[in-house]
């Protein structure tokens, strides 16, 4: 063939894209993709074992969960329950009681004319007012405050051979909480304030922050107690 032919035909061919074999254009169409396909795997591929090392590293080398071997149901359900002992331990069963032992007394200490309903608004009051002057847990406040106002002893009058005799008596923790509750009232009447729970935060806040008439007197029973200490009576 001739150059001059062996040109004309080049340039006809190029110039007629119909002439070029489909499979070559179906073939050059779909490289782009397969690229595409081959790092998305390789990507995915990646995500997997780094999935899997971080799994490891949280829950142990033990874990027996493969992403790449596993199936998304088996993924996607729930771990299994432990398994429990049949006796639990006491100590781990916190369940909280009904109402609180300590609100319970002294809603008692509060009752007047049977009107129990009152007492237990009268106890609800006084945490609300103890949390508006302090922004803090109210219940731990008063059971610290009763705590700290409770004297460990009283001392009784005695006659022995025509003298008064003082002796001095261990109280149980019941006996305790109940002398704190009473002292913690009557120190109350003296504060100021309109109402009954006004008057009783103020005074729990002031045992709290040692400044109280209950705690005066509970350390001149207890120096009472200690001076008299030779009159108890030892079992």
């Amino acid at each position: 063939m001739r150059p001059a032919t062996f040109n004309a035909s080049r340039h006809l061919f190029l110039s007629c894209p119909q002439r070029i074999p489909p499979s070559i254009v179906a073939l050059r169409c779909t490289l782009p993709v397969l690229a595409r396909r081959a790092n998305s795997s390789t990507t995915d591929e990646r995500t997997l074992n780094q999935s899997a090392a971080l799994l490891d590293s949280l829950m142990g080398s033990s874990s027996s969960l493969d992403l790449k071997t596993s199936s998304l149901s088996d993924i996607l359900s729930p771990p299994a329950p432990p398994i429990q002992n049949s006796t639990p331990d006491a100590s781990q069963m916190l369940i909280p009681p009904v109402s609180d032992p300590l609100l319970h007394f002294l809603a008692s200490s509060l009752l007047n004319h049977g009107k129990r309903a009152r007492a237990e608004r009268i106890v609800s009051r006084t945490l609300l007012y103890i949390h508006a002057l302090t922004r803090a847990p109210p219940l731990p406040i008063l059971r610290h405050a009763l705590i700290t106002a409770s004297p460990a002893v009283k001392c009784v009058s005695q006659k022995r051979s025509g003298k008064n005799v003082v002796r001095p008596a261990a109280l149980t923790e019941k006996q305790r909480i109940r002398a704190g509750v009473h002292a913690v009232l009557a120190a109350s009447k003296n504060k100021s304030g309109k109402t009954v729970e006004e008057r009783l935060a103020r005074e729990i806040i002031a045992v709290v922050n040692g400044d109280s008439k209950a705690i005066t007197d509970k350390e001149l029973m207890h120096k009472q107690a200690m001076v008299n200490r030779g009159n108890a009576l030892v079992k």
